[in-house]
């Protein structure tokens, strides 16, 4: 399953490394959170926005849930 966050990283051309940096978080917290092996609707807030400001979109952008 290819997550919103994944298909983000992705389309801005970032390695998960380089979004790992850029969001000052674990290489292996970005992975666990494409693999979904951790919802990223239940990481903190800070983390989501770190991942957002890093990607430059909204952290809705990057979220699983539906409407």
């Amino acid at each position: 399953m290819t997550t919103q966050l994944q298909l983000r990283r992705q389309g801005a051309g970032m390695s998960q490394s380089e979004l790992a940096r850029k969001a000052e978080i674990s290489v292996r917290t970005l992975q666990s959170l494409e693999v979904g092996a951790r919802n990223i609707d239940k990481v903190s807030v800070l983390t989501a926005l770190k991942l957002a400001r890093a990607l430059d979109c909204s952290i809705e952008d990057i979220l699983e849930w539906s409407e």
